[in-house]
């Protein structure tokens, strides 16, 4: 009786957050079927496309210029494998595997969230911190991203990290790595967590499991002679060529994809805060991994809600400490007055419905700050516009490429006789930038030059 009452408790969480997952992303899912359903967009129509051109003989970074890494190539050439060349086919098994990607992510930030604090409550309030920007099961039925399975690996590492399967969390934060550059960020963490937790040893096996990852990559890439295009694409072009920026200009995109989920931030803060100051050695990786991504989206990438992915994770996880603290200062005098275990589950119970009622409020506000536009989203919309910052014209945009849409490109299953044809404003800049050419049939090589002269 005694073993059943645990399995329940430590299982009611993901009962409640995988009903709520499960509500949203079909949902989701059905509303993009129903209404959009075969309409792709342009990312996922590149990387989905991508996939079927390797089957194809195409050579990513060679016969593809592209700044991401090569997982999602390698995911959606699978998919693509499984279609059997059709391209209908191929979408929908993108749209399907994504969803679940994406669903799965959430319920992993919640179990991330539980191993850490023991709280139902908490890894309730985590998952539905990462449904704050309705972003990750409204636009997740529209194919491969390449943030969404970053979030997944990511996630999956920490969680396999605090299960002491290091070798697995080393692997999984590389995949993370190999999926979107800011996911080289757990690589670190779920090291030091394994050093932590168990020493040397484990964070050897750590290290050995993302080396096996990475070693792979490097070779089949290596034997395809793409190796050196991989690095300059990837590593050298983004640092480079990214888009200029103000910092005011990313507060306010912040606030733009968090909307009314801003509210909480400072509440992440704090959880933070008390995991540097009173657990340092047991959740160093809370504070850790929530200043290296708050980093990445004030001063490196924030072009759209999925670049805050990685962050709101962290978010999420913060969230969930200083919901704990909460429930241990209310609970802690009652339970050592009291040995009645009913009155401490009325207390679990209260705790979890409150957290429902309150951030589930916050994630319907956010459906709305993403479909009608309020009063404070145009607000922010100008500032942000009005803190852009100023630069010199580009010579060329992606309108001088002369080449098809990638939704043409995608559903015509062309073969483009240039590597330079997704032209992304990153890709125009580093043409621009090194005095490349946008006819250019092959991506090989290192630029000569990488100035703005």
């Amino acid at each position: 009786m005694v073993v059943r009452s645990r399995i329940e408790s430590r299982s009611s969480w993901l009962a409640i957050l995988g009903s709520i997952v499960a509500v949203l992303f079909i949902g989701g899912f059905a509303a993009y079927l129903l209404t959009e359903w075969p309409t792709i967009a342009t990312d996922p129509a590149f990387f989905q496309h991508t996939g079927w051109y390797v089957l194809e003989g195409g050579v990513p970074y060679l016969d593809v210029w592209d700044v991401n890494p090569p997982v999602p190539f390698g995911i959606t050439a699978a998919l693509a494998a499984l279609s059997g060349g059709n391209m209908l086919v191929l979408h929908g098994l993108s749209v399907t595997l994504t969803v679940l990607v994406a669903g799965a992510s959430v319920l992993l930030v919640g179990w991330v969230a539980y191993l850490v604090t023991g709280e139902n409550a908490a890894a309730v309030a985590a998952g539905l911190t990462m449904l704050v920007v309705p972003e990750l099961f409204l636009l997740s039925p529209e194919g491969v991203r390449a943030q969404i399975y970053a979030l997944f690996f990511g996630t999956l590492a920490l969680a396999l990290a605090l299960r002491d399967r290091p070798f697995l969390a080393g692997a999984a934060a590389a995949l993370s790595a190999g999926s979107w550059q800011s996911g080289m960020v757990f690589a670190p963490l779920v090291v030091g967590m394994a050093y932590q937790r168990a020493g040397g040893k484990n964070a050897l096996r750590a290290i050995a499991g993302g080396g096996v990852v990475t070693g792979i990559v490097v070779l089949v890439f290596a034997a395809a002679g793409a190796l050196v295009p991989m690095v300059v694409q990837t590593v050298v072009a983004p640092l480079t060529a990214g888009s200029s920026y103000t910092l005011a200009e990313r507060v306010y995109t912040i606030l733009l994809v968090f909307g009314y989920g801003s509210v909480l931030l400072p509440v992440a803060l704090y959880g933070w805060a008390h995991a540097a100051v009173r657990d340092f050695r047991g959740l160093w990786w809370v504070p850790a991994g929530g200043l290296l991504l708050a980093l990445q989206v004030l001063f490196v990438d924030l072009d759209g809600s999925t670049d805050a992915f990685l962050w709101l994770a962290f978010v999420a996880i913060g969230v969930a400490v200083a919901v704990e603290r909460v429930i241990a200062r209310r609970s802690g005098p009652t339970d050592r007055r009291s040995d009645d275990a009913t009155r401490t589950n009325r207390h679990q119970w209260t705790a979890v419905a409150a957290v429902v009622a309150v951030v589930g409020l916050l994630v319907l506000s956010g459906v709305v700050w993403h479909q009608d536009s309020p009063y404070p989203q145009s607000t922010l919309q100008t500032m942000q516009q009005d803190a852009e910052a100023e630069g010199e014209p580009l010579p060329i945009s992606p309108a001088d490429g002369d080449v098809p849409s990638m939704q043409t490109i995608y559903w015509e299953q062309l073969q483009p006789g240039t590597c330079h044809y997704r032209l992304s404003w990153n890709e125009v800049r580093w043409v621009a930038m090194t005095d490349d050419r946008l006819d250019r049939q092959r991506c090989d090589g290192w630029p000569s030059r990488t100035d703005r002269g």
